[in-house]
C-alpha cells in the first residue's frame, strides 16, 4: 500500500507537465486483457491527489469533461517516454496512455483505474466513494474531526493496526506510517480501538499528518526526529535490530485483517494496555 505522500509527490511532479496541455491521445483499459479504449484528443486540466488516488481532470473537444482516477496499489507506476521510444514494460500492462507534445505518459499495473464523466465543471477535488475519508495532507484537515469520525464509524473492538489503514476513516496512512506512528505513541499494534486513550488516538493521527507533510518534499522518507545516515525510520524494516530508544530487538509479524507486515518494539509498545 503506497503512502499518501507518494501520491502527493507524484501529483506535484505531473502538474507542471500536464495542466493546460493539449493531449493528442488519451487511452484507457477497462479490464485486464481488454484492448485500450481510445478517447481522442483532450486538454488536461487539474491534477490532484486524494489519499492514495491520483485524479486527472480532462476536457474533450466537444466540451465534455472527464476524469481519470488511478490507485497504484503495491505494483502500479507511471512512466514517461520520449515519443516513439520503447517502453520498459510490456504494452499489455498499460492501463492508461497519454500523448503529450514532447512525451508519452503510461500507467502500468494500477490497482484501480477508472474513466468516468464529471458531473460538473468544478475544479476542486470531487468527493470520491464513501470509502475514501479526509485526506491527511489536505491543507484544511481538521484532526479533531478525523478522530471523532474514527470513534463514530470504527468498531471499538477493531485492532488499531486495522483502524489506521482504513482509508474510509482517514486517507493517507500506509504500511510504513502505520508502524511508525504506533511506535511514536507507544501503542501496541493489536490494541483494540476501545482501549486507545483519546490523547493517544489524537497523537496517532497528529503524527501521521505531521510525517506525511514532512515527507512530501524530495528525498528519503524520514520519521525520526534526529535521523542518522542510513537510519531514517524508527522500526519499519528493522526486524531484529535494536530499538533506537531502548535497545530491545524490533519485532515483526503479519497482523490485522489483511496480514500486513508490521514492526514494533515490545518494550516501548507493550502488549497489555
Amino acid at each position: 500500500m503506497p503512502e499518501g505522500d507518494t501520491i502527493h509527490k507524484l501529483a506535484a511532479a505531473l502538474r507542471p507537465v500536464l495542466e493546460g496541455v493539449a493531449l493528442s491521445r488519451v487511452a484507457t483499459r477497462v479490464r485486464r486483457g481488454d484492448p485500450l479504449l481510445e478517447h481522442g484528443a483532450m486538454t488536461a486540466e487539474a491534477v490532484q491527489a486524494r489519499g492514495k488516488h491520483l485524479l486527472l481532470d480532462l476536457e474533450a473537444a466537444d466540451g465534455r469533461r472527464w476524469q481519470l482516477r488511478s490507485h497504484l496499489g503495491m505494483y502500479g507506476t507511471w512512466h514517461q517516454y520520449a515519443p516513439g521510444a520503447a517502453w520498459h514494460k510490456p504494452a499489455a500492462g498499460a492501463w492508461a496512455v497519454l500523448g503529450l507534445p514532447d512525451r508519452v505518459l503510461v500507467c502500468f499495473h494500477p490497482r484501480e483505474l477508472q474513466w468516468r464523466p464529471r458531473a460538473d465543471g468544478a475544479r476542486d477535488v470531487p468527493r470520491l466513494d464513501a470509502r475514501v475519508g479526509p485526506d491527511l495532507l489536505d491543507p484544511a484537515i481538521d484532526l479533531d474531526a478525523v478522530v471523532a469520525r474514527v470513534r463514530d464509524r470504527a468498531d471499538s473492538a477493531r485492532p488499531i493496526v486495522d483502524v489506521l489503514l482504513d482509508q474510509s476513516l482517514a486517507a493517507g496512512i500506509g504500511n510504513i506510517y502505520k508502524s511508525e506512528v504506533l511506535f511514536l505513541q507507544g501503542c501496541h499494534p493489536l490494541r483494540p480501538l476501545a482501549q486507545v486513550p483519546e490523547a493517544m488516538l489524537c497523537g496517532l493521527y497528529r503524527d501521521a499528518e505531521r510525517l506525511l507533510r514532512r515527507n512530501v518534499k524530495p528525498g528519503p522518507r524520514i520519521t525520526r526526529e534526529r535521523a542518522e545516515a542510513g537510519a531514517f525510520l524508527n522500526v519499519y524494516g528493522r526486524r531484529g535490530e535494536p530499538c533506537h530508544q531502548c535497545g530491545a530487538p524490533v519485532e515483526y509479524a503479519r497482523l490485522g485483517e489483511h496480514l500486513r507486515g508490521t514492526y514494533w518494539c515490545p518494550v516501548c509498545q507493550p502488549g497489555n494496555p
